[in-house]
């Protein structure tokens, strides 16, 4: 069995970050979380 191949690439969409409300460039659908906020100790603890 294969990962299916995507047909339809998956533009940047600007999307609110869930954890500041700040306003950030999403690759892809499931990134709903900012850079920034991702780089904070509190995040990368857990």
């Amino acid at each position: 069995m294969k990962k299916p191949e995507v047909t339809h690439p998956q533009d940047a969409v600007i999307r609110s970050c869930l954890k500041c409300r700040d306003h950030f460039e999403s690759t892809w659908p499931g990134e709903r979380i900012c850079k920034r906020c991702k780089s904070t100790a509190a995040w990368r603890e857990g």
